[in-house]
């Protein structure tokens, strides 16, 4: 069933055909009225529900994730557009068994045609999203149960850091005047999936970007971001410990000038006290909002 709202022009949706649409019972449906505040667009005298057309497709987005292994709780809050990024990214992960058995075999040969062939069709940031990020997490997660072998995971990483480079060529130039950061992780810290994640997203979002390698020491971050004049330094680690990131962290706060802000990222990070002039990025799409938080001439011209 379906009414036009004649004060917007709009046709709205029965509950009928926004539960067909959606997927969802008409049971979750109340209980998510509830629980969360999800009302429809309009209600008739006699109590019937009417949905718009953008409200029938989130709640749709909402039950794809949750069944995904999310939960509705956490779901709730983001936007329409982080709700199909990240279903878009469930959807990705599940088609990862197929890579995920090369790298089990240690078939090289065949993990670099199927990782060759995703980069190839994705634009640079959906590989990130939906097959480099997802994969190496898996594959961490496998290692971490001793469903693969040090080895698997170590060819694995090395032919993701392989395309990863190569999507550096698929940037444009940054313009003379975009802003600047540096990417590395701390000492004894190997994993440099992040920082080089961070290197790429930046350099698509327009930022003048440079990725430094791993296992830097705090005076050489500092310099390298005196010379470079950046705006900001990003660090990444999953192994650190707390105590060792946190003196890390403290001399090269108190190495770089007050203009320079120092963003973290990685499961180690997440652990680590407060630090004035540190920022945590729990995941991506805080990092890409801080990018354009504090470039927003780039923000506006995209």
């Amino acid at each position: 069933m379906q009414r036009n709202r004649q004060q917007h022009g709009e046709t709205l949706i029965g509950l009928a055909d926004t539960l067909a649409a959606s997927g969802i019972s008409k049971l979750l449906l109340h209980a998510w009225e509830r629980r969360y505040g999800i009302e429809p667009a309009e209600r008739s005298a006699t109590g019937r529900r009417f949905y718009t057309r953008d409200q029938v497709e989130r709640l749709r987005l909402l039950k794809s994730c949750s069944d995904g292994g999310h939960r509705i709780g956490s779901l709730v809050s983001l936007s329409s557009e982080a709700l199909s990024r990240l279903e878009y990214e469930l959807s990705a992960r599940s088609s990862l068994s197929e890579i995920i058995e090369a790298a089990q075999a240690m078939d090289g040969d065949r993990l670099q045609m199927l990782l060759q062939a995703r980069a190839e069709a994705e634009a640079p940031e959906d590989f990130i999203r939906a097959t480099a990020l997802p994969l190496m997490r898996e594959i961490g997660s496998m290692w971490a149960a001793g469903e693969v072998t040090i080895a698997a995971e170590h060819m694995t990483t090395a032919q993701i850091k392989r395309i990863l480079g190569g999507l550096f060529d698929r940037c444009p130039l940054p313009a003379p005047d975009a802003p600047r950061l540096i990417a590395t992780t701390p000492e004894r810290e190997e994993h440099d999936i992040g920082a080089l994640v961070a290197t790429l997203i930046a350099r698509l979002r327009g930022w003048n970007a440079l990725f430094l390698g791993a296992k830097l020491p705090a005076s050489e971050i500092a310099e390298a971001a005196h010379r470079r004049g950046v705006r900001s330094v990003c660090l990444s680690s999953l192994t650190g410990r707390k105590a060792g990131l946190e003196r890390h962290l403290g001399a090269l706060r108190s190495m770089l000038s007050p203009g320079i802000d120092i963003w973290v990222g990685g499961s180690a990070y997440g652990s680590v006290s407060t630090i004035p002039g540190v920022s945590f990025m729990p995941d991506l799409d805080i990092f890409v909002d801080s990018l354009s938080t504090f470039a927003p001439a780039l923000r506006d011209a995209g």
